[in-house]
Parts: C-alpha cells; sequence; structure tokens
C-alpha cells in the first residue's frame, strides 16, 4: 500500500526509517513494532499510523504526564513555558495585544501576559476551564472562537502541533482566527538536533514516542508553512536543555534527569546560543504572518 506524505502528499519520496518499539512512557516501550517514514521531498517524519488521542488533553496529559490536573500542569511546566515565552518576548510587543493560547493548559504563559496584553484567551479541553476563566476568556474549540467572530493579534502554539493528525487543517483553522496582519508563533521540536547529530539511534530510541505523530526539521517546517501561505517573520533554534545535560546524555547514552554541572552557566549558554543559530536546538520556533494577496 502506497502511503502519502501527510504535508507534501508524495507518494514515491520515502524512505522507512524505523521499524522498532518506540517509547510509550517514562522509560517504558511499546510490545509492537512502529513504522516511522522520513519524506525526502519536503523533509518530513511521521508515524504509519497516526495516534488520535493526542488531541484531547484531558486524556494526554493524564496519560503522558501522570496527571491531567492544575497543580501537575504548573509543576511540569510554568519554568518550561516561562523559558519560551522570555524567548519571544524579545522578538515580539505583547503589550495591548489580543492574545490567544491554542493547547494552554492551565494558561501559565496567559498569566505572564495577562497585565500587558488588552485580552487573554485560552484554548483547551474543558478540564481547565473553571481555572482558566478565573483570569482569562476561555474556549474549548476553534468553532466556538469562529461564532464569536474573534481575531487574535497573536496566536500562541508552543507544544501541539507534533501531535495533530491533519496538521494542514489545524493550520488553516489557526489562520482564520488570525488578524490579517498578526502574528502565528510556534514552537516545533526539532528532529534535526544536536542529540540526533552525535548520537544517532541511541537519541531515537528515546526521541520516537507514541505522543507525536510528526517529527519537523527546518527544512520541512519551510516547506509547510510555505504551502500554507505563511511568510517566516522570525526563525531560531530554542535549547531547551543545558550543555550539561547533553554531555551527560552523551556519557551514559540514555535520557538522563540529573547531571552535574562541569561547564558554568556562562559557557554553557553561549554554547546553546551557538546551537540554536545553526538550528541544530532541540526545537524551533517559528514567527509568521499571512501572506499579503
Amino acid at each position: 500500500m502506497l502511503i502519502s506524505c501527510p504535508i507534501c502528499k508524495n507518494r514515491e519520496k520515502k524512505i522507512l526509517i524505523w521499524n522498532k518499539p518506540i517509547r510509550s512512557g517514562k522509560n517504558i516501550w511499546t510490545k509492537k513494532l512502529h513504522k516511522i517514514f522520513w519524506c525526502t521531498k519536503c523533509d518530513l517524519r511521521f508515524a504509519q499510523n497516526f495516534n488520535y488521542n493526542l488531541q484531547d488533553n484531558k486524556l494526554f496529559r493524564k496519560l503522558y504526564d501522570g496527571s491531567n490536573t492544575v497543580k501537575k500542569y504548573k509543576s511540569f511546566n510554568k519554568k518550561r513555558e516561562k523559558f519560551k515565552l522570555d524567548k519571544i518576548k524579545k522578538i515580539l510587543n505583547f503589550k495591548n495585544k489580543i492574545i490567544l493560547e491554542s493547547n494552554c493548559g492551565a494558561a501559565t504563559n496567559l498569566d505572564f501576559l495577562k497585565r500587558e496584553a488588552k485580552l487573554t484567551v485560552g484554548l483547551d479541553s474543558d478540564i481547565y476551564k473553571d481555572y482558566v476563566l478565573k483570569k482569562h476568556s476561555f474556549f474549548n474549540s476553534i468553532k466556538k472562537i469562529r461564532k464569536e467572530k474573534l481575531k487574535f493579534d497573536i496566536i500562541l502554539s508552543l507544544a501541539e502541533i507534533e501531535h495533530q493528525t491533519d496538521v494542514l487543517k489545524f493550520i488553516r483553522d489557526l489562520k482564520e482566527i488570525l488578524k490579517k496582519k498578526g502574528y502565528l508563533v510556534f514552537r516545533i521540536p526539532n528532529y534535526n538536533n544536536v542529540y540526533l547529530n552525535l548520537l544517532g539511534n541511541k537519541f531515537l530510541k528515546y526521541d520516537f514516542r507514541t505522543s507525536h505523530n510528526y517529527y519537523f526539521s527546518e527544512k520541512s517546517c519551510d516547506f509547510l508553512f510555505q504551502k500554507m501561505g505563511l511568510n517566516t517573520i522570525y526563525k531560531n533554534g530554542l535549547q531547551e536543555y543545558s550543555i550539561n545535560h547533553l554531555i551527560e546524555f552523551l556519557k551514559k547514552g540514555k535520557r538522563v534527569k540529573k547531571y552535574p554541572e562541569i561547564i558554568d552557566k556562562k559557557v554553557s549558554n553561549d554554547i546553546s546560543n551557538n546551537i540554536e543559530h545553526n538550528m541544530i536546538s532541540t526545537s524551533l520556533i517559528y514567527i509568521l504572518q499571512k501572506k499579503r494577496i
């Protein structure tokens, strides 16, 4: 059976790069083999069989984070999300803007932005509704946002594109609620990162997982956003782990939680900045606008 690339729809230029178990939790792997393909036309890697439970955070966060409570979200994500947001705020001005965060969870980013923004809106599962509504507006679907005829100056999507099934529809839906001169901001895990470049399959053993349907690179992102009628205003790497973490991973050849501080913070940050500049960081940041017709 011929399988089409979900982005470029090519049926010919694909290579099977994985046919082994993949990670299904913390140091847990599936018993079944999972196939992952590489489209050599647009450079996308994708699972043969998509996981359709990844867009419902009531299920997703309980399964992959251990809990879907507000407390768990904040303990696991608050520091990580602030790191992403601080990088983005160096590029974009959020003052007096109408902001949507898709996949907002317990709205830690919206909390950080509340004082300077004109309006902050969260989009996620109803399990977070009551909590988010204490400080922000809330929707559980883009359909309901469209019904209210809301348009946004800035839309943040910082931890979800890799979980989608129909990524083209996902981007179309976000574009539809973006203002004419608005900004769409993605943080995207980067397949071609420094860990893969140094460790190869030893890293992929941990990176390929049931919680990701897609594995993007800079090339596949460029292709996708061009296809979807978006101009790239800014792109850069985002290195979310310290160089000391990388060194310990290299030493042990597996995921690590604790690691010694061999390199001081300033040197580690300088190396991370170079990794980001060369787009081999663990994630990528894209800031996009609609193409003007």
